[in-house]
């Protein structure tokens, strides 16, 4: 068994002297099939693929890439590799060229990473897509020792014998591969300010009372849960929002920027006058621009008339509420 193990990691480490080849260079290879999956951003997006020793998989990863911190490959080892213990490699190449597919047996890349399958028959391989990730290497998992930069949105991965004297039915197995993504535990929040200027003054950001550098057009990534949002300026008035981030989901906020010029708004029933500073309004139940500095606003029904005044004050917002009410008492 000794022997048998030093001539497979002889072999493995021979995979990078032959030729002056090393994992940092192009080689070229061939396989027998190749099998294709593409991956989603999203937690249930799970594929398999059935691999035969000198085998391969093109995993296709999505073009937005903002939640993806890495892959998950879950190999089912047959018994009959696990019983040749490091008889079989795994490659991963973060290029390949040409583009893979079914008809093309014959190609060139770098090789980011390979170990030998271990001699069991479950094996959890975690490859971190970036620098930045939460992936761990525990009892179960095991993490590639290198963040691999998909080219072309592609990871290959290729399974080939490097022991010899390895019987048939071992190379002749079959090896169940499932993929599915490893997603950030944060969120994005997508902002979008509006007002009625063609061209908005600037603003200031606060995400749970810390600044944040954004414009009006800006995406951030926050974790998940609730998060308290305020935009404050010169030009408009302060906008607070609450807002909750889920994981590996986008939440868009959209908030209109008011002028500082004081507004007011009107609620009557029908038939009732309302004038404001003897003007007859037609503007109900929206607000609308007034002047700052005092105002009489009058509202009549029949011979009903009350007269109130307001002294508007820039950055406010006044409510005129004028509602008939029926009240019975017993006694």
């Amino acid at each position: 068994m000794m022997n048998r193990i030093f001539c497979a990691k002889k072999a493995l480490f021979s995979l990078f002297l032959i030729s002056g080849i090393t994992a940092l260079n192009a080689e070229s290879f061939r396989v027998s099939k190749v099998h294709e999956l593409t991956v989603v951003q999203t937690a249930e997006s799970e594929g398999t693929a059935k691999l035969g020793i000198n085998e391969a998989l093109a995993i296709t990863l999505p073009a937005d890439q903002t939640f993806l911190e890495g892959l998950e490959l879950k190999f089912e080892i047959p018994e009959t590799v696990a019983s040749w213990t490091d008889s079989v490699a795994c490659s991963v190449y973060s290029n390949i060229t040409p583009t893979p597919k079914a008809s093309q047996i014959d190609y060139s890349g770098t090789r980011a990473y390979v170990r030998t399958l271990p001699g069991k028959l479950s094996w959890v391989l975690q490859i971190p897509l970036k620098s930045e990730n939460s992936i761990k290497s525990n009892n179960y998992t095991t993490k590639a020792d290198t963040v691999i930069t998909p080219s072309k949105n592609m990871i290959f991965v290729r399974l080939q014998p490097v022991m010899k004297g390895v019987p048939e039915e071992t190379l002749n197995a079959i090896v169940p591969i499932t993929v599915k993504p490893i997603l950030m535990n944060k969120g994005q929040l997508s902002f979008k300010l509006v007002s009625s200027e063609k061209q908005l003054a600037p603003c200031t950001f606060f995400i749970d009372d810390k600044m944040t550098l954004l414009n009006e057009h800006s995406k951030v990534l926050l974790d998940t849960g609730v998060h308290d949002i305020s935009i404050i300026s010169e030009a408009y008035r302060n906008e607070v929002r609450t807002v909750r981030i889920d994981r590996a989901k986008t939440t868009e906020l959209t908030v209109e920027m008011k002028s500082l010029e004081p507004t007011l708004l009107i609620t009557a029933p029908e038939g009732t006058d309302v004038l404001l500073d003897d003007v007859k309004c037609t503007t109900f139940g929206k607000e609308f621009v007034i002047t700052e500095g005092e105002h009489r606003l009058k509202v009549r029904i029949g011979d009903y008339e009350i007269l109130r005044s307001i002294n508007a004050i820039k950055g406010k917002t006044y409510t005129a509420n004028f509602a008939l009410d029926l009240q019975i008492t017993e006694d």
